[in-house]
Formats: C-alpha cells, structure tokens, sequence
C-alpha cells in the first residue's frame, strides 16, 4: 500500500537522510567560504595567497625546475598562463611546465620587444616591419604593414596599442581589442609618437609625443577615449624622453631617461622625481598600486638606494642597498630582488616577506601575481615558492 501523503514513495528515514546530507554539503560549503573570507582578511590575504600557492603547486616553500630552453644573452621571457615564451631574435618558443616546447615560431628581428597580456603576448621588431600575437597554442595573427613598428604594447585585457610610422604623417598609433578587431585610430601630423599604452580599463590610450619646449626637449603624453576618439588630457614631461610606460587605474607611469614621472590622465603631475646626480640601475612599475626605483651613486657599484612609491607620487618605503643586485620585478603585493646569491621577496613598504639562498645562475627575477617568483638563468628558469 502505498503511503498516504508520500507521493515519491519516500520513507521518514529516507526523508530525514536526504536533508542530512544536503546540511552536511551546506555546512561544508558554509566551512570553506568562512575559511577563505578569514584567509583572506588576515595579513591582507597572504594567507590565502599562500594557500592558492599550495593547491596550485603542490609545495608550501621550496623551488624546482620548471623551464628548459637554448642560451641567448638577447633572450626576452614572459609567462602566458603556466607556459614561458623564450623570445630571441631568430625564435619564439612556448616552453610548457613540464619543459616540452608547445610551439616553436622562427623570427627574422633585428630588436624583438616582448609584452604580455592576460592570454596573449605581442611581439614587435622595434625598427622593423614585424608583428605577432601569440597564446600558449600559437600564433593568433601576423601583423604587417610595411612601415617601421615604434612599439607593441598589451594591457591586462589584451588590448593591444601599435604605434608605427606611416607614410605622409609622423607617426601612427592603433589600438586593437582581445579579437583582433580596430577600436581607436590616430595619425600624427605634427609631432612624432615614440610609445602607446592602453589603460586598465580599456576605455583611453595614452600616447607619447616627442616636441621641443622653450629649447628643451620634452614628451607631451596625450590621453584619447577609446570610443568617441576625443582628447581627455595632455601633460608635459620637461627635459624627460619616455623610456617604458605603463598606465593604471587613472594614472600614467613614465619612466624616462633623466626622471620619474607619474602623472594622472587629465595631465596633473602628481610626481616629478628627477635623477640628479645619480644613475638609474633598475625599476619596476608593475606592482599593483606601487612602482620602485633602484638609484645610485655610481654608474657602476653596489651603493643604491631601493625607494617604493604609490600611484599618487608619495614615497612609501626606502631601503639603503650595499649587495649587487642583478635585478628587480614587482606584481601584487610584492616586490623581489635578485641579489648576487639570493632573492629576497619584499612588501611594498620594503619590509622582507620570504627569502631564498642559492640562485645559482639566475640573472633575472619574474615576480608573479600568485606570489610566486620565477628566477631565469641562460639556459634554464626555476619557481621560487615562499
């Protein structure tokens, strides 16, 4: 006989398991969203940053070799999702972390430039003819046009930014969506254009023009809309030519042969650091809400002075170096230092967060989002995980 209000068919006990176990799931769920909102608040989500570290790799600490590829000094790298693409002159190659070569793409680049997006990379021969987009399987598309590339940069959207000569005017700059397709055009008439870059957001570029001011060279940095092609800003760097570039949030990063400049998209200087009598050994505008200058005294010599600053110009942190440092790279919350035998992870405020003895060969540093640090010697690149 078949149970009178139990249409299913379904017994109390069968009743009172089923919704045990759904409380049990519920519970679990309710665990692990408290754990990782926990993880999270403390100590700015390092725990939880270290956490991810360990279900991503396996390992709480320790390094291992990850990437193998052939010795080049003109070798450029970049890491695309878990792969490292190793740019020479003559080839491309996507290394997978197993250290299998996913694709090998020949180039004939007298001066490669490297960027990397989040699933793209673009490589350009500054002075050449020659443009790739790339991902971990290969080439997307080939770009050329005849002209003389100036340079190729991605944004974190993989918007990419082409500034090239074109016949008839100064200099041009294109700006191409994550599918290839054109969003911004602008052909200089008057002044040549050296660099482009794409905002975060993806809604302005901002270019650097190269002019002359009251007999003094000078980069005047010009900020258009993406969508209605208007000017939103323009500002003058004074006795500065434009070496990198990077724009975040609403600021523009200029890192220039004689100064550092960081100025907002509306043209307001909020920071103009010039060198002075020291020299520029090493930067990194790539932290998230931070950059770092390494000056020193002498243009050859370990005496520097690692300074960290926010995007608004005020200095945050300055550490007195007297180790060589053979380089320097910032993403995230952290910033790592390549010593002669050692890399050490700082926070931005330059107090020491992890530390590694025993580089070995390595002669560049990678600081990763995770909180991971990638160390490259010639031939080989190893993870650093603290």
């Amino acid at each position: 006989m078949a149970n009178k209000g139990n249409p299913a068919g379904q017994t109390p006990a069968k009743k009172k398991g089923c919704l045990g176990r759904r409380l049990s799931r519920l519970a679990l769920v309710l665990c692990v969203v408290l754990a990782v909102v926990t993880l999270t608040a403390m100590e700015d989500g390092r725990h939880f940053a270290a956490l991810r570290r360990w279900l991503m790799y396996g390992e709480s600490s320790g390094s291992r070799d990850v990437y193998v590829y052939a010795a080049d000094p003109a070798n450029r790298y970049g890491r695309l999702g878990d792969g490292l693409l190793v740019v020479s002159p003559n080839t491309a190659q996507m290394i997978d972390s197993d250290g299998a070569i996913a694709y090998e793409q020949r180039l004939n680049m007298a001066s490669p430039q490297l960027t990397v997006g989040s699933r793209q990379a673009a490589v350009c021969d500054v002075g050449g003819n020659a443009l790739y987009l790339m991902d971990q399987a290969g080439v997307r598309r080939t770009m050329g046009t005849g002209q003389l590339y100036y340079s190729a940069r991605l944004n974190s959207s993989d918007y990419l930014a082409v500034t090239e000569q074109k016949s008839g005017y100064k200099a041009t700059v294109s700006v191409y969506n994550s599918q290839g397709e054109l969003k911004f055009h602008f052909d200089s008439y008057d002044n040549y254009i050296s660099d482009a870059a794409v905002t975060e957001d993806c809604r302005s570029v901002v270019m650097a023009s190269l002019e002359t001011q009251e007999g003094a060279f000078a980069t005047r940095l010009l900020a258009y809309d993406l969508d209605t092609a208007e000017p939103i800003g323009s500002g003058v760097i004074r006795d500065g030519l434009v070496l990198d570039l990077r724009c975040t949030r609403d600021r523009i990063l200029s890192l220039c042969d004689k100064r550092f400049v960081i100025t907002s998209l509306e043209g307001e200087t909020l920071l103009d650091r010039p060198y002075g009598n020291l020299y520029l050994h090493d930067y990194t505008l790539t932290g998230r809400g931070f950059c770092a200058l390494l000056l020193g005294r002498y243009q050859a010599g370990n005496i520097c002075t690692l300074t960290t600053y926010d995007l608004d110009g005020k200095e945050l942190a300055r550490l007195s170096l007297t180790e060589e440092v053979l380089d320097i790279s910032a993403a995230g919350d952290y910033l790592a230092v390549l010593y002669g035998n050692s890399v050490v992870v700082y926070n931005k405020d330059l107090t020491e967060h992890a530390r590694m003895e025993g580089t070995d060969y390595a002669g560049q540093v990678e600081m990763e989002d995770d909180g991971t640090v990638l160390l490259i010697a010639g031939a080989s690149a190893w993870r650093f995980l603290p």
